[in-house]
């Protein structure tokens, strides 16, 4: 059986020079970027644009790497816009496009910049749920996704698959978090929202990751590399792999691979390029892996004394109001000198920790969810 191809390209800074020729180098292996679009193409550029932060905070796609691929995407004679939505409450785009440095790429390479929640939205449905995706990325001839490697608080894990949520306008996001309220079934709408939209290419920006409790608040990690494939599951279940965790231990790769959506099995992905060894990438802790491992009559004993949920650092945050507004469930009300959790109505999707720009949200354990999860 012909084996999946994802090709890798080193990569150790965001000079744009060397940026584009790593991206070039990635595209060539896989067969160039005229075997994926052709002149006149409208190509949705996709980055991951979580929050309105600077790139050196490893949480948002370098705009080097964006630049890099619209400069690719124009020079192929296509037509290229670079669109995406935050992660909470977005008033004043204007701001995440500036802080992010995609303002400065749209400048420089006259490529638009795209505000999903003001272009409208279609309703499209997958098992039997309604979605709604923007319609600028649907309208596109091309979609290219270009996620940056990241841990994840609710999923383990976000690059190709994850990064294609930030297609659903606005707040409508967080409905689905409401909906889907547990790792394991917010992965399946997740995969839906990937499946409705997926992209004809995946380019990762793996320069500088983020291990340990992201996508916001971890670390940034070096890995020094580029990645492109066609196929995104592949990618995922390659880089988890190459990371050290059990591909199928991500809830967004099992999914996806069970629906067949792409590639599962590493020894049928074939590595173009050399892989680079990392060492120390730090993992979140998995409380809903830990939970499987107990029998189903003693767990529900002890679910009272089990339990994970986001606490507040009063040291650290600012009383913005952020993770107030960025609630799908109103868990959070406003109070001094920080907003305050009922914990009756939380839902345990993080989407506080998620949306804080002070890294003051945390998750807050017992003693027995310690215990268990080391």
């Amino acid at each position: 059986m012909e084996k999946i191809p994802v090709s890798i390209s080193k990569c150790s800074s965001y000079q744009l020079e060397e940026v584009q020729t790593a991206v070039l180098k990635c595209l060539d292996t896989i067969g160039g970027i005229s075997s994926i679009i052709k002149p006149g193409d409208k190509v949705m550029i996709k980055p991951n644009m979580l929050q309105g932060k600077s790139p050196d905070e490893a949480i948002t796609t370098h705009p080097a790497v964006v630049e890099a691929v619209v400069n690719i995407v124009k020079d192929a004679g296509a037509i290229p816009m670079i669109g995406d939505s935050p992660g909470g409450p977005a008033r004043g785009m204007e701001s995440f496009w500036d802080i992010t440095g995609f303002s400065d790429v749209s400048k420089r390479t006259g490529a638009n910049l795209v505000n999903f929640e003001k272009t409208g939205s279609n309703k499209m449905t997958r098992n039997n749920i309604d979605y709604r995706i923007s319609k600028k990325v649907l309208d596109s001839d091309v979609i290219i996704n270009l996620p940056k490697i990241k841990t994840h608080g609710l999923t383990i894990f976000t690059c190709a698959v994850k990064n294609m949520y930030g297609v659903v306008p606005g707040l409508i996001k967080t409905e689905y978090h409401k909906k889907a309220p547990n790792p394991s079934k917010f992965a399946e709408y997740v995969v839906d929202i990937y499946a409705l939209s997926k992209p004809q290419l995946n380019i990762v920006d793996g320069i500088i990751g983020m291990d340990g409790t992201g996508p916001s608040a971890g670390n940034p990690k070096e890995l020094g590399m580029i990645l492109a494939s066609t196929d995104g599951v592949a990618v995922d279940v390659l880089l988890c792999d190459m990371l050290g965790k059990d591909p199928m231990k991500v809830p967004t790769n099992r999914i996806a691979v069970e629906q067949e959506l792409g590639e599962g099995d590493i020894d049928k992905i074939e590595i173009l390029g050399e892989a680079p060894i990392i060492h120390n990438f730090k993992w979140p802790p998995n409380i809903s892996s830990s939970l499987d491992m107990i029998p189903p009559s003693i767990a529900r004993g002890i679910m009272k004394l089990f339990w994970s949920r986001p606490a507040i650092d009063s040291k650290v945050c600012t009383n913005c109001k952020t993770c107030v507004k960025s609630c799908p469930v109103d868990a959070l009300i406003e109070n001094t000198p920080t907003p305050e959790f009922e914990y009756g109505e939380c839902i345990n999707c993080l989407c506080c920790m998620e949306m804080c720009p002070e890294k003051a949200v945390f998750e807050e354990k017992s003693r027995l969810s310690r215990l268990i999860s080391r």
